[in-house]
């Protein structure tokens, strides 16, 4: 069970490592993915890190907080303030705690840090649990910590009764609290509970939000897009649909042109019923020889909720 546990933390830890940069490297790292990876999507945490420049992600940011925000007509985020909330209420009350080391070179050490434990991570995601229960002998301590429960006891359990759901941690010997049992619904409940900072009004079944696949061949940026994933308008028997493309072109990682326009589709439901995607296809010449990287985003216009996508294709250019 310890090799399991391990072997989960590790996979929160590592979960989209695969990336085209050091993902450390980014300027943004720090300030924005450090932490906020917490709560980000695989896919989220996917396409992050494959953005090629500041600019695209700068406006993955902005769109980022934009889809968590509940209540766009007041100036706060509140998303981002109950997410800014709970990091320091992690650093607060989950850090390596020593009433002796009070020292300022420890306040920006990772492994003191609350955020950066297994209690912290915990909590950033799930947010508060509903009760907690401290030792072996089931003491309940309700939803409220103090410190002395971290002197007196080596085993802490937290239920969050939302999710069926209780995450149980134990105190090392050198004073540390890591995760200590793993149950089998605990991912997807952290899945959930990633999609609860999502606004309700942004929030769509994950098998109908709105994605495509994109590559490039013969000249041509082909994005192909599954039928179910569209949001259609019916007028006059006619299905129609209407997207908005912006395509961010690179030759060897320098950004060397854009491409920004609209495009309708229209069929009739007999027609598109026999359909299983939707082919937009962007005429494209490389000017010279080298690796091209297309930046695609594709938003779906007609769709009343969360509706813009990210994706890449990419190409090498041989030809004289």
């Amino acid at each position: 069970m310890k090799k399991s546990v391990l072997l989960f933390i590790i996979l929160i830890l590592s979960i989209g490592c695969s990336s085209r940069i050091n993902i450390k490297q980014d300027p943004f790292y720090k300030i924005f993915f450090e932490k906020t990876s917490l709560i980000m999507t695989k896919d989220e945490i996917g396409i992050y890190k494959r953005l090629p420049d500041k600019e695209s992600r700068e406006e993955f940011i902005e769109e980022f907080w934009r889809i968590r925000d509940p209540d766009p007509t007041t100036e706060e985020n509140e998303g981002k303030i109950e997410f800014e909330r709970r990091i320091d209420y992690a650093n607060k009350w989950f850090g390596t705690w020593n009433p002796d080391r009070g020292k300022e070179m420890y306040r920006d050490r990772d492994e003191y840090l609350g955020w950066n434990t297994d209690r912290g991570r915990m909590y950033i995601t799930l947010g508060p649990p509903d009760s907690i229960f401290y030792g072996g002998s089931g003491t309940m301590g309700g939803g409220e910590r103090n410190r002395m429960s971290d002197s007196m006891y080596a085993l802490e359990t937290w239920y969050y009764y939302r999710h069926e759901l209780y995450v149980r941690f134990h105190k090392t010997y050198m004073g540390r609290w890591r995760l200590a049992s793993l149950v089998p619904h605990l991912f997807s409940a952290l899945e959930s509970a990633k999609l609860d900072f999502v606004s309700t009004s942004e929030r769509v079944d994950s098998k109908s939000r709105f994605r495509f696949k994109a590559k490039y061949k013969d000249h041509k940026i082909i994005i192909i897009i599954p039928v179910t994933r569209v949001s259609f308008k019916e007028e006059g028997g006619t299905l129609n649909s209407k997207f908005g493309i912006k395509i961010n072109i690179r030759l060897n990682d320098k950004k060397i042109d854009e491409i920004e326009e609209t495009r309708s589709f229209s069929e009739s439901e007999d027609e598109l019923v026999e359909k299983n995607d939707i082919l937009l296809i962007i005429p494209y010449t490389p000017p010279q020889k080298g690796k091209y990287f297309f930046d695609i985003i594709v938003e779906d216009l007609m769709s009343l909720s969360f509706s813009k996508y990210r994706n890449f294709a990419t190409f090498t250019y041989r030809e004289s």
